[in-house]
């Protein structure tokens, strides 16, 4: 077909190749400007959602009993359990000689009072056998009828204040971080007392400088109270390790010769 025989208003259409991008007056020209598809790249990405993390499930039934409601048996058991867990290293055998015997520990079942701080001293005359020596004044230096064991010195302070109800009862504060262990000894080698209340590393220490006496020790009374994280002395790592040095080395053998019995309280 000629040129001629296009019609004289006729405007040839602008044709673009698919493998050839279009110029920006290409583009006017046909009022077709493509629009800026955007850069993946460039994109913020979205943050993941935390998920919150799921708390571990013990399936150790010992993790979550009260201990000090349970009977006898059961308290026995969670003392040996407790024992591994807090001395990995001991063999069988030494865990064996440690022990502390099911015969010796106070029968929780036959004490009726809550298990509250006003109630500590009537515990502790439960527990002791002949209590009303309690009341006398103690004639023996440094030689405690019955301890009362804890996880910290802020607790003992507590404990020790509870006790205050003994009015003849002479009472020993033997945990760290108030006093000094030089202040201690001068006490104990000048007081004669009825009840010590302490911390295991504390007690162990003095126990095994010879400034404190287990002679008439009847009674360990361990405090099973939970502080602010929800753990007893049986579940803090440090505390624990001490309190069974301690008891291993210093109560178990009191226990199998029926000389002491453990409370759980």
């Amino acid at each position: 077909m000629a040129a001629d025989d296009f019609e004289d208003d006729f405007q040839e259409e602008t044709v673009f190749s698919d493998n050839e991008p279009a110029t920006e007056e290409q583009e006017l020209a046909t009022g077709s400007k493509r629009k800026d598809i955007p850069d993946l790249e460039d994109q913020p990405k979205k943050k993941k959602k935390k998920q919150p993390k799921k708390k571990k499930i013990s399936s150790n039934p010992f993790d979550t009993i009260e201990i000090w409601k349970e009977n006898t048996k059961i308290q026995a058991a969670y003392l040996i359990d407790r024992q591994k867990i807090a001395l990995p290293k001991l063999s069988e055998v030494e865990l064996e000689e440690q022990q502390l015997p099911e015969f010796a520990i106070v029968n929780n079942e036959k004490f009726k009072q809550e298990h509250i701080l006003d109630a500590l001293p009537n515990y502790v005359k439960f527990g002791v056998a002949g209590h009303k020596k309690l009341l006398k004044k103690p004639t023996v230096s440094a030689s405690p009828v019955a301890l009362v064991v804890t996880h910290s010195a802020i607790r003992a302070v507590d404990l020790a204040r509870g006790l205050k109800s003994f009015e003849s009862a002479k009472i020993a504060k033997l945990f760290a971080k108030h006093f000094k262990i030089e202040e201690q000894v001068n006490f104990l080698e000048r007081e004669p007392i009825h009840i010590g209340v302490g911390t295991p590393n504390r007690l162990q220490v003095l126990v095994d400088q010879g400034h404190l006496n287990l002679d008439h020790l009847e009674l360990v009374i361990i405090d099973t109270e939970k502080n602010a994280k929800k753990f007893n002395i049986f579940d803090i790592q440090d505390v624990r390790a001490d309190l069974f040095n301690f008891l291993g080395s210093h109560i178990s053998y009191l226990m199998k010769e029926n000389r002491t019995k453990i409370g759980l309280f």
